[in-house]
């Protein structure tokens, strides 16, 4: 695979053009089976189906970055999805205090991403006052028309606090295209993956975008 490029296509299937061990580090956001509308991803699989599936695309992305991932985890399936990844993992909290999605009558306030590459300087594992939409109204980002659109500002504390410059990282379900913008930005190389092609239309003005803006300063 080219580096630097917005591919079309199932993740399963991309990896499989990938050598082992030759992305830096794996971040993404997958879907969480929740029932949103993706467009073109059905959302609300039987939980085993979708585990299955989990444990296929988490098993090939481990091989291709040597295991070194950052994973935006669905607090749903926090658990399977740590058992999966491997006890070697730690979680980051992502709090906020609006009020968030109501699951019976708990009222979630956090988020989590469960990572295992070593941060470049010391970093909380709790990280306050983060974009996402959670916020609602508070939430400030565009979002682009994704349901599960991942934040600028997530991605920007992650690349820089696990990425070096001119590190290759891979985005397994890039949506409208989050990652490669803040790879651009931040001087690190790229390989994303998203099945809607409207999403990887909207992610490539992102970047062409990000590029011009870049180049007046």
């Amino acid at each position: 695979m080219e580096l630097n490029r917005i591919y079309n296509m199932d993740c399963l299937i991309g990896m499989k053009d990938i050598p082992d061990g030759s992305v830096d580090m794996i971040w993404t956001d997958p879907p969480y089976n929740v029932g949103k509308d993706y467009g073109i991803y059905k959302d609300n699989l039987f939980d085993e189906e979708y585990l299955k599936w989990c444990d296929k695309w988490i098993k090939e992305a481990k091989r291709i970055s040597e295991n070194k991932m950052a994973i935006f985890t669905p607090t749903k399936y926090i658990l399977q999805y740590w058992n999966m990844l491997g006890e070697d993992y730690k979680q980051i909290i992502l709090s906020w205090t609006p009020y968030g999605t109501f699951r019976g009558n708990f009222i979630n306030q956090y988020s989590s991403i469960l990572v295992n590459v070593k941060p470049k300087n010391k970093i909380k594992n709790v990280w306050n006052n983060c974009q996402m939409s959670g916020l609602g109204y508070f939430f400030k980002e565009n979002n682009y028309g994704n349901p599960g659109y991942t934040s600028e500002d997530i991605t920007s504390r992650i690349i820089n606090n696990f990425t070096c410059e001119k590190d290759i990282v891979c985005d397994l379900f890039s949506g409208t295209g989050t990652t490669a913008v803040i790879a651009v930005r931040y001087n690190r190389r790229y390989i994303c993956m998203e099945l809607n092609p409207k999403d990887c239309d909207i992610a490539t003005k992102r970047i062409s975008a990000e590029m011009a803006q870049m180049k007046l300063f």
